[in-house]
């Protein structure tokens, strides 16, 4: 998990944009991650992992309204970010989190990358 996290952090903090087949690499490790793993992540690691799929779907709805031969690939990659992102935050919610609480950690995290 720290290591998806770490990756985006650095992807964010690049001057220049990284290739589809990097994007889509990512992409991958992010939802096998998360189909081995998504129901045992701590509060913590949920948050941080709502940060990489935030990041993740709006990247990929920006450059899928490009025309190139990728879009539609990055709009089904975005499309599915939010569908994992939904589930994260339902869990949370279920934890007895309010969606303020979830919303103040998220910023937490933004402002520390």
């Amino acid at each position: 998990m720290q290591e998806l996290f770490d990756k985006m952090k650095e992807y964010l903090n690049m001057d220049t944009e990284i290739s589809f087949e990097e994007f889509d690499g990512y992409y991958k490790k992010v939802t096998a991650f998360l189909n081995d793993s998504w129901t045992s992540l701590n509060e913590d690691d949920t948050m941080h992992m709502l940060f990489i799929l935030d990041n993740l779907k709006s990247n990929g709805e920006d450059r899928s309204k490009r025309k190139n031969k990728e879009a539609k690939k990055y709009a089904k990659m975005a499309q599915r970010c939010e569908i994992w992102a939904t589930a994260l935050i339902n869990r949370l919610r279920e934890a007895g989190l309010t969606d303020e609480e979830i919303g103040k950690r998220y910023e937490t995290i933004y402002e520390a990358v």
